[in-house]
């Protein structure tokens, strides 16, 4: 195809053809002919309208004479750009499409852009030189999408914490003390922990507001603001004059960890408990300076501290445990009761338990191991120190109103042991189907009143008795009032549920073992085989075994 044949004109940032029929059968214009003409007049990169190139080649090689057309085929096209917000406002992106011989973009039209979107707040100036940059390098037509703004969820704030300033035997013992070369002394826990008069025991670090957030819009997320929780107040202790955070002893003695606050009491301090000294009953807290031997008991209505070991021995206490080197049973025969007892109305701490009965009101903490032993307690149950190096449970029957975690659960050799956790189930799903039950008798009062309108509405007004209507709208308001109360309660309940059985757990931090049995509310997983770091919860699905 000669080029004088195919008149090419660029005005105006396009490429026209002037179209008209050749009349040469031997001399067809191809789509290539085209190109190569594009070509020589720069037309390389630009933006072709291909149905038009299709539209010339048509005309030109069309076998009659038609009137010659200026057709468009090739237009330069500037970069170009699309701001797109995400649905919750929380981020911005910007896709660039590369030019068609035409300007890039620069940074006052990325800026720009952003503006004409709203985009006020969030805009990373990094992602913006980069987009820039890389926009820079792209081909005709050829796109690129890249984040450059983000919003900020709020941090809501943190309730207020109470420390503790004075040392606490029962930490003793989950952490013994440190020595050199990465090693520890699991029998030095140190000396018994107490307090003089005035001492500082615990301050409480107040609630923060929060961080508010925003949307890359410039929408204000606001922050929930943490709880500034009182303190609890118990007897031996007060808050200072001098420091409303702060917690001081009115008297010297032994330190009672409570929640929100401290307890100071004027414990009995025995050296030993045997047949020398017979049994202990005392009312108020008992330290014992060294050994319960076999066959003592000792019963407390306070707190109950041990700092030598526990065997064959009954302990009883309304208040906290702590055996600081151990507690000895021994293998009972068939079905007779354990020989070493354990009761708390608090926590149980203790570095071991072995063949003894635990039973405690809170948690209970071993930090060496749990053997053969029966364990209940309404909180939960850890069987490991603060190291994360000691702390078996195996064999024995396990009880536990939330979680079970220790290093390792079970014994190689498949040892039966029977874990039953979140056994609070039942009376937390006792407390919504009460309210569930509260709610439908509410709703049938409703029902009751309504049947005493409609039988009041046939009654012409003037001979109504006042008394009973007013009663009837009284009793109407009344139960409407109960039925929405039970209902905020019904969701509650059922929302605090969920999220709990989202959070109980039984976890093996190294190893379970085949031999386990696990309840974990309804549901029961018997373990046939030995797996590594392990988790079991409770899903959607029902209960399964993962790795942790």
């Amino acid at each position: 195809m000669s080029q004088s044949l195919l008149k090419l004109s660029k005005e105006n940032n396009t490429i026209s053809i002037h179209a008209q029929p050749l009349l040469e059968p031997s001399k067809l214009v191809e789509r290539g002919d085209i190109y190569l003409q594009l070509s020589a007049h720069h037309g390389k990169g630009l933006f072709l309208f291909e149905s038009a190139i299709d539209s010339a080649i048509a005309i030109l090689n069309a076998d009659k004479h038609l009137s010659p057309q200026a057709i468009v085929i090739a237009e330069q096209r500037d970069a170009s750009l699309i701001v797109k917000t995400a649905k919750n406002n929380m981020s911005a992106s910007i896709t660039v499409i590369g030019a068609y011989g035409g300007r890039a973009i620069d940074g006052s039209l990325l800026i720009a852009a952003l503006k004409q979107n709203n985009i006020v707040q969030g805009v990373r100036k990094n992602l913006l030189q980069t987009l820039l940059s890389k926009s820079h390098q792209l081909s005709s037509g050829e796109k690129i999408t890249m984040q450059v703004a983000l919003g900020r969820l709020p941090e809501n704030g943190k309730d207020s914490v109470f420390e503790l300033l004075v040392d606490d035997i029962s930490r003793r013992v989950l952490k013994p003390r440190e020595l050199e070369h990465d090693k520890v002394d699991m029998r030095d826990l140190g000396e018994l922990c107490s307090v003089a008069q005035g001492q500082s025991l615990m301050k409480r670090i107040r609630a923060t507001a929060g961080i508010d957030g925003y949307t890359v819009l410039g929408e204000t997320l606001p922050a929930k603001p943490g709880e500034d929780k009182p303190f609890s107040f118990y007897d031996g202790a007060e808050v200072s004059d001098y420091d409303e955070d702060l917690v001081i002893a009115t008297q010297p003695g032994v330190p009672i960890f409570k929640k929100n606050g401290v307890q100071v009491d004027d414990a009995l301090v025995v050296k030993n408990v045997s047949a020398t000294t017979g049994h202990v009953n005392f009312d108020g807290s008992v330290v014992i300076q060294g050994d319960v031997k076999p066959g003592m008991k000792v019963t407390a209505s306070g707190s109950l501290t041990v700092l030598g070991f526990v065997e064959l021995a009954e302990l009883e206490a309304g208040a906290d445990i702590t055996v600081a080197k151990g507690i000895l049973g021994k293998q009972s025969v068939g079905d007779s009761e354990y020989a070493c007892t354990i009761k708390s109305g608090g926590k149980i701490t203790s570095k071991f338990a072995q063949y003894t009965l635990l039973d405690a009101k809170d948690d209970i903490c071993l930090s060496h191991h749990a053997l053969h032993c029966h364990i209940t307690t309404r909180g939960k149950l850890s069987v490991i120190d603060d190291t994360k190096r000691y702390g078996t449970l195996s064999g024995g029957y396990v009880s536990v109103g939330y979680s079970v975690h220790a290093l390792n659960i079970g014994a190689l050799a498949g040892t039966v042991t029977s874990i039953s956790a979140f056994t609070n189930y039942e009376h937390l799903r006792k407390q919504i189907s009460d309210t569930c039950r509260l709610w439908d008798e509410e709703k049938e009062y409703l029902a009751q009143m309504r049947e005493a309108q409609i039988k009041l509405l046939k009654i012409p007004t003037n001979k109504r008795p006042k008394d009973l209507v007013n009663k009837v709208v009284e009793s109407h308001r009344l139960h409407t009032a109960n039925l929405r109360r039970c209902k905020e309660s019904y969701d509650k309940l059922k929302e605090e549920y969920i999220d709990v059985l989202s959070q109980v757990s039984i976890t093996a931090a190294k190893r379970i073992n085949a031999g386990v049995n696990c309840q974990l509310e309804k549901y029961a997983l018997p373990v046939s085989q030995e797996h590594g770091p392990s988790i079991i919860r409770v899903r959607e699905q029902g209960i399964e075994l993962k790795p942790l």
